[in-house]
């Protein structure tokens, strides 16, 4: 035998007589290896995403949150601009009652502006129309005057003479 084959049983030997165990050298095919490899992957990717389903839950959780606190925000700001225009309105004794049918109220309809500014420059601009149509009371353009009809009789004249059919 050639130095070799010497080896390799000696190999053999040493396997037989490690812990008095006897040892085969298993040999596998290529269906073996495949599914063998196949399995490994799978549990590394096992072990790899195994928590994906906890943290797509806390991802979903995270957007609910965002957007929770978007509307919150939104909530505040509407709060805010309403609590100034109802401010505003008071300060300038605009009516913040809404009308008897529903209608919106005078500081709804003319107040609608969303910062302090505007707010107040239209509040000024309403409570002095006011100011000025109580100074000047209340006008009819056309109050005391009369308008001819052509008959000088009464004013009804031309009806009565079109249904009596007079002509005068």
């Amino acid at each position: 035998m050639s130095d070799t084959a010497n080896a390799a049983d000696g190999q053999a030997d040493s396997a037989e007589s490690e812990g008095g165990e006897q040892q085969q050298a298993q040999t596998f095919t290529q269906a073996d290896v495949d599914r063998i490899v196949k399995d490994r992957l799978a549990q590394q990717a096992k072990n790899k995403f195994g928590d994906y389903t906890e943290l797509k839950t806390r991802a979903e959780s995270a957007q609910t949150l965002e957007q929770r606190l978007a509307s919150l925000e939104t909530e505040l700001t509407t709060t805010r601009t309403q609590a100034l225009k109802t401010s505003i309105a008071a300060k300038f004794g605009i009516s913040t009652e809404p009308g008897e049918n529903g209608e919106p109220s005078d500081a709804d309809l003319f107040l609608t502006g969303s910062d302090a500014d505007s707010l107040t420059a239209q509040a000024e601009r309403l409570a002095a129309r006011v100011a000025d149509r109580k100074k000047n009371g209340n006008v009819a353009p056309k109050e005391g005057s009369t308008t001819s009809t052509g008959n000088s009789r009464s004013p009804w004249g031309g009806v009565l003479d079109k249904i009596t059919s007079r002509d005068s």
